[in-house]
């Protein structure tokens, strides 16, 4: 059930009424590259052979999701890429980098083993061959017990909260190991209790291991003695130490903790207000590439315009580039800036609060056919040829359209519920609601028969409830309230409000902050992104960490465990249909991930390609002369 997920934010829809549509059309000078059945848009040039060592990139944060932690180890109300593989990577890479440019396969360049782990003992057991090319501050190498560190500090933390594990699902890593051992420095070995699919294991448990310095970490105050963090209370200790440094963000530069890397940079300075951040080369680095760049500065924006902003005038090295400004990319490219994107393997959506009691709307949220009504409110096509101007994707479930994933159900490929007022109103009407359009629809026929409103649903209750958004982006915004427009046609009012995609993420979250759970009905921060095995359970397991809306069904818990257990050739697929059904979420439509950069930056394609599914290599970057 579990995978490697990652919360990516700020996604950059528009409305799909009339008027937003026709202007966002109508101003557009970018060439409309990027139609064909990969989805790309533009190229990546050549990797020149002009170098000139050294110089300052300029690298934009997205909006309103700037990094706010540094331990690898890292809660789920704080993961997202941009903390995890565009801040905390730069200094710890992970042990497997899950994507090949913008392909979802495992990129062994950027990892640090060279292979894929031998399995043995009837598929329970994994060994691991560490490449043996990264090394600490000291000069030691990264050894297994670097990654054995990794896995006991986390089976620390969730054993404390399940919400202290960004991948958490009960009974599966670390639960099922039931040996961790090195069997010499380089190479680490993991029993789990049964045998499962081996690409699951690979790209859903073993993906979560990031090598961390035990000789310098392993202790539980700033001038402790080194602990034997195999023991259990010594683990605890030595996690809730680094845990409690990791929330001091003032001390993120001074601390000497955050100094000893394996990484291509660290951290030099970090913005407390803003979540700026800027990073040096480690002068002791041994991994793939060569830090040509000697700083590298992640800057904060407050808006998508302010950050195509600086792009234009080259204040910004390396920056996304926002639908909003899509119909600018023209002013880029005029000045030679590279634009390149394509859409990142996983998916958009507006999650469904299964736990909000207040009105009831945890009990008519719980009936199908109300969240059927909701998904025929979703008017895709028309916000992919208006407000993407054609640079968009169809996601009719957690697997979309492209990028090609082999597991795509027939279900997820062709819209299930296409975009139809006329048929949720009826949808509503045929289970005892009095649809009242622009007004408030009502239950008049409550009981649990075929033609009555549900389990739970009283009569005069309404459907109204609260969406929480991610603010920052004009274009969500926008987006959001077509949305609501289209829900009020049937009689359902949303009262809209917005926080930061920090702030969502963590306070609309049933599993995270479960004090919140009857202020909000529904939520959109953005998405998340797959791995290449891409089976569910960490978002719509039941009681999973990631699990932010508390979805449970056990139908759906079974076939997540039959993904990663069944010999069925088709059991993920069957789990990804069902899921596209049954509707935990809405699922929206995925933008490209258009960036532009300064066409002096050069370096290997698949670097850059690699920024479309959030990670960024600035080793493998350079100015030319």
């Amino acid at each position: 059930m579990s995978r490697n997920q990652r919360a990516i934010g700020g996604i950059a829809l528009l409305a799909a009424s009339a008027m937003a549509l026709t202007a966002c059309s109508g101003s557009s000078s970018h060439k409309k590259i990027g139609v064909g059945s990969d989805y790309a848009y533009g190229t990546v040039p050549a990797a020149s052979s002009s170098v000139k060592p050294g110089g300052t990139l300029n690298i934009a944060e997205d909006v309103g999701a700037d990094p706010n932690w540094i331990f690898p180890v890292v809660p789920g109300a704080n993961y997202s890429v941009y903390t995890a593989l565009q801040f905390e990577n730069l200094s710890w890479p992970q042990l497997y980098a899950q994507t090949k440019g913008a392909d979802p396969e495992i990129d062994y360049s950027h990892s640090l083993t060279a292979a894929a782990p031998t399995v043995s003992n009837g598929g329970k057991t994994f060994t691991i061959k560490l490449n043996g090319q990264y090394t600490w501050p000291d000069g030691s190498k990264v050894s297994a017990n670097d990654v054995l560190f990794f896995y006991y500090l986390l089976k620390a933390a969730v054993k404390e909260s399940p919400a202290n594990g960004f991948n958490y699902v009960p009974g599966q890593f670390p639960d099922n190991v039931t040996s961790a051992s090195a069997v010499d420095d380089q190479t680490v070995q993991f029993t789990f209790d049964k045998a499962y699919n081996p690409q699951w294991v690979l790209n859903s448990e073993l993906v979560q291991l990031t090598p961390i310095p035990a000789k310098a970490w392993a202790k539980s105050s700033d001038n402790g003695s080194t602990l034997d963090f195999t023991k259990p209370d010594n683990a605890k200790a030595i996690y809730d130490y680094l845990s409690k440094e990791s929330k001091n963000l003032s001390t993120y530069a001074s601390n000497p903790l955050w100094q000893v890397t394996d990484g291509a940079y660290k951290l030099k300075s970090y913005n407390t207000s803003t979540g700026a951040a800027s990073f040096t080369a480690n002068p002791k680095y041994t991994g793939e590439g060569k830090t040509n760049i000697q700083t590298v500065n992640m800057l904060s924006y407050t808006s998508p315009t302010a950050e195509f902003n600086d792009l234009l005038s080259g204040k910004l090295d390396f920056g996304y580039v926002k639908s909003d400004n899509w119909p600018q990319l023209g002013r880029l490219q005029s000045k030679n800036y590279v634009t390149f994107g394509e859409p990142s393997f996983g998916f958009h959506y507006i999650y469904f609060n299964f736990k909000d009691g207040s009105n009831n709307f945890d009990k008519a949220i719980s009936q199908l056919y109300v969240r059927q009504a909701f998904a025929h409110l979703q008017d895709e096509q028309g916000e992919i040829k208006g407000a993407f101007d054609g640079l968009g994707v169809p996601q009719y479930g957690p697997v979309g359209v492209a990028p090609k994933s082999p597991f795509a159900p027939a279900n997820a490929l062709t819209n299930p519920y296409p975009y139809s007022i006329d048929t949720a109103k009826k949808l509503l009407s045929d289970h005892g609601w009095k649809v009242v359009p622009n007004g408030t629809t009502t239950c008049q026929n409550p009981g649990t028969g075929a033609t009555q409103c549900g389990a739970g649903i009283t009569k005069g209750q309404s459907l109204n409830f609260v969406l929480y958004y991610a603010s920052g982006v004009k274009s969500e915004e926008q987006m959001i309230t077509a949305f609501a427009s289209q829900l009020k046609q049937v009689g359902i009012n949303a009262n809209l409000k917005t926080d930061t995609f920090n702030n969502v993420i963590q306070n609309e979250n049933v599993q995270s902050s479960p004090k919140n759970n009857n202020d909000w009905g529904m939520a959109a921060f953005g998405g998340e992104t797959e791995g290449d095995y891409p089976t569910n359970g960490i978002l719509f397991g039941t009681g999973a960490s990631q699990n932010q809306g508390g979805f449970a069904d056990p139908q759906i818990d079974k076939l997540s465990n039959d993904s990663i257990m069944s010999s069925d050739p088709q059991a993920l697929q069957k789990e990804l249909a069902a899921e596209t059904n049954d509707l935990p979420a809405i699922f929206q439509p995925s933008e490209e991930y258009i960036y532009a950069w300064n066409p002096k930056l050069s370096g290997a394609k698949d670097s850059f390609a690699a920024a479309t599914q959030f990670y960024l290599y600035p080793q493998d970057w350079y100015f030319t002369k």
